[in-house]
């Protein structure tokens, strides 16, 4: 909390609009990492449809206010509460299916979502896409980067505050056994088939609030901006960061977002710097960043 607000201080007066509107996508990120984190970090539920999640959350709150005249903070819950039940839903797969059968109909799932978004034109328009408006909130309009990243920065820490008092609780140790073992999971009394709807709904709650947030920064949504790559960029950033680990998370969905934007104007080359950084990683620090910053604690 304290380094958000130094953020919130800092940033606006120090940064050029375009590295606001980085620090935008790295929140959105963060957001994704964060709960994708959760359902293969720490749960091992190897799920594949976080594009889709994340899709369903920009396209609910798109709609709202396009179609239906919700302001932005009204269509918020719109799109958490979509993407979390889409997913809770998608873990009732989960129940009988695990490791290569649940990534598979989970990829599905995001194949089946994408072709409905490209073919549902009269409430999508297709593959042209959606302009989405800028957040406006008690006729503020929160139209320039400095602007959304004073309102988005806060919620995203919230968020992640959320996610450590999780963690550290009882549902935390819930979702750890279930990683371990479902057998050992159930023999102290907890419902496997349960604790694996609570992480994928958990995750959707995040998804559905970076969507959200994505499509408000960008101001354009596609069907292809929610396609399996999306999932496959989380899935590195976790890796990168640190599998079950909050911090690496959080990091991971930083240092991917500025490859990102640093290879962006390079075609293939975004990646190849995926790639190297998985390989640098599982190489040198199998731990990930966040094995890293552990390391240097414990020599202190």
């Amino acid at each position: 909390m304290a380094i958000a607000a130094l953020l919130m201080f800092i940033a606006p007066r120090l940064l050029s609009d375009y590295q606001l509107y980085t620090l935008n996508l790295a929140l959105v990120n963060v957001l994704l990492a964060v709960g994708l984190n959760l359902v293969i970090g720490v749960s091992r539920q190897f799920a594949l449809f976080t594009g889709a999640l994340f899709g369903i959350g920009a396209y609910a709150s798109a709609l709202c206010q396009l179609h239906y005249g919700f302001s932005f903070i009204e269509a918020l819950p719109v799109a958490i509460g979509a993407a979390t039940l889409a997913s809770a839903a998608t873990s009732l797969v989960a129940w009988r299916a695990g490791g290569l059968y649940l990534a598979m109909i989970t990829f599905g799932f995001g194949e089946i979502f994408q072709f409905i978004l490209v073919h549902a034109d009269q409430l999508t328009n297709g593959p042209d896409g959606l302009a989405v408006p800028r957040p406006v909130i008690a006729g503020t309009s929160f139209a320039s980067p400095a602007d959304l990243f004073l309102l988005f920065l806060p919620i995203t820490a919230v968020a992640i505050y959320l996610y450590r008092v999780m963690e550290r609780g009882r549902l935390g140790r819930m979702f750890v056994a279930l990683g371990d073992s479902e057998t050992a999971l159930a023999s102290i009394g907890y419902d496997p088939r349960m604790a694996k709807t609570i992480a994928f709904a958990i995750q959707g709650a995040y998804a559905g609030l970076a969507g959200a947030f994505f499509a408000a920064v960008v101001g354009f949504i596609d069907p292809y901006s929610f396609g399996l790559d999306v999932t496959l960029q989380q899935l590195t950033a976790i890796a990168v960061g640190g599998f079950g680990s909050l911090t690496g998370a959080v990091l991971g969905g930083v240092v991917l977002t500025l490859i990102d934007r640093v290879l962006i104007d390079f075609p293939g080359l975004r990646e190849l710097g995926y790639g190297l950084c998985l390989l640098f990683v599982f190489l040198v620090f199998p731990g990930g960043l966040a094995g890293i910053l552990s390391r240097g604690r414990s020599k202190r």
